[in-house]
């Protein structure tokens, strides 16, 4: 068999698997019945070994780790406790870590994003750290105001609130495409010699398409940029178990 032919008969195992979606039932049938092809692909303890036609099938393009700057971000989830009202702006809070509150400061602004996307954000506020609830539940309770003129936002709506912490610093970054994040953490596939070899990372800060590991990469290390979830099938193939929706979906796949 060609390795064209070869990559074919792969990918429609992994079509079929990837189609068994969230079923737990249908993706352990499909698993048991998937091709012994993708089986031989996959070496527990070291990886999956493709030969260079299928990497080309499968979309795999491979970059470098590399040292870039990021300006580092808090992303939290805010809910509403106060609507907007005749001269008067909107309240919203939210809880940090003791860690994430002493790099903010009241007076610091802070973008507001609709939870669903509904929406361009509105800009707001920090107007209070408070520390009350640190002894009990170890966090801190941001209180937050923005202007809400058109009354976009009732008590108890659910915000992504967003602050730029503090000046951009060089950290060692991949392409947010790299990533696969899963129900039990991140990885990426790093390329170790003729294997791709899936690696839990920590992750920090996101900008422009970039994420920051803060552990377990190197500059000059390289991963798989593009096609990690077909990596991520025939593996899942290959072991027979486990779920195919256990990727979360990432951003701009197609940049």
């Amino acid at each position: 068999m060609n390795t064209r032919h070869f990559a074919a008969v792969v990918l429609l195992s992994l079509l079929a698997f990837a189609l068994a979606g969230c079923n737990s039932k249908v993706a352990e049938s499909v698993a048991k019945e998937s091709d012994p092809e993708t089986s031989s692909l996959f070496q527990k303890g070291k990886g999956i070994s493709l030969p260079d036609g299928m990497r080309k099938e499968f979309g795999l393009e491979v970059v470098e780790v590399v040292e870039k700057s990021l300006p580092r971000h808090v992303t939290k989830a805010a809910q509403v406790y106060r609507a907007a009202s005749d001269g008067g702006a909107a309240g919203a809070s939210l809880f940090l870590s003791a860690d994430e509150a002493k790099e903010l400061k009241p007076g610091q602004p802070v973008s507001l994003q609709p939870a669903h996307g509904n929406g361009p954000p509105v800009t707001g506020k920090l107007v209070r750290l408070d520390e009350h609830a640190l002894s009990v539940l170890g966090q801190v309770e941001a209180l937050l105001e923005f202007a809400d003129a058109e009354r976009r936002f009732a008590a108890g709506t659910f915000l992504t609130a967003s602050f730029l912490t503090r000046e951009a610093k060089p950290v060692f970054v991949v392409p947010e495409t790299a990533l696969l994040a899963c129900a039990n953490g991140s990885f990426v596939y790093t390329v170790n010699g003729k294997h791709l070899t899936r690696t839990a990372v920590k992750t920090g800060a996101t900008s422009d398409g970039f994420v920051e590991i803060e552990d377990e990469l190197y500059a000059g290390d390289v991963v798989v940029a593009k096609g990690v979830d077909n990596l991520w099938f025939i593996e899942l193939s290959a072991l027979k178990g486990g779920s195919p929706c256990c990727p979360a979906p990432k951003k701009n796949e197609g940049k």
